[in-house]
């Protein structure tokens, strides 16, 4: 079996997100975007994801509705979804948490808070780090 890296969707409308987020992962992942909510269930629906980044405020569904729909069906409940919002406080951090969602990141968010969150919650054979090198197997 061939290593490769994780499977990460980002749901964000934003392009400077999208490009950040991009520069941040893009060794060792094979990333997926989407800008609304329905092209990231389509993608999710079509890829195997290993994660999820998703905004709270997206153009045609709140964020928090995704992750509903998300942990609400079989074959994706499982994936792990991670807030990552211009959205601060505790109020959007309960929301996000009663969801399903298994972390919430502020914007902007450091390269290196991303890449803690996202290894802390894929699998060990896929961390990723700034240089794009994976974990040993």
């Amino acid at each position: 079996m061939t290593k490769q890296g994780a499977n990460i969707l980002i749901v964000d409308d934003e392009p400077a997100s999208l490009e950040s987020l991009c520069v941040i992962l893009e060794h060792g992942c094979q990333l997926f975007m989407a800008e609304t909510a329905r092209a990231g269930l389509d993608c999710l629906a079509k890829n195997n994801i290993d994660l999820i980044l998703l905004d709270v405020d997206l153009p045609d569904q709140s964020g928090f509705e995704v992750c509903k729909a998300i942990k609400f069906r079989e074959e994706t409940k499982h994936i792990p979804v991670i807030f990552l919002t211009g959205f601060e406080g505790l109020v959007f951090e309960a929301q996000a948490f009663q969801a399903g969602a298994v972390d919430f990141i502020t914007k902007p968010a450091s390269p290196y808070r991303v890449l803690m969150r996202v290894n802390a919650h894929i699998k060990t054979e896929h961390h990723i780090n700034l240089r794009g090198d994976t974990a040993p197997t």
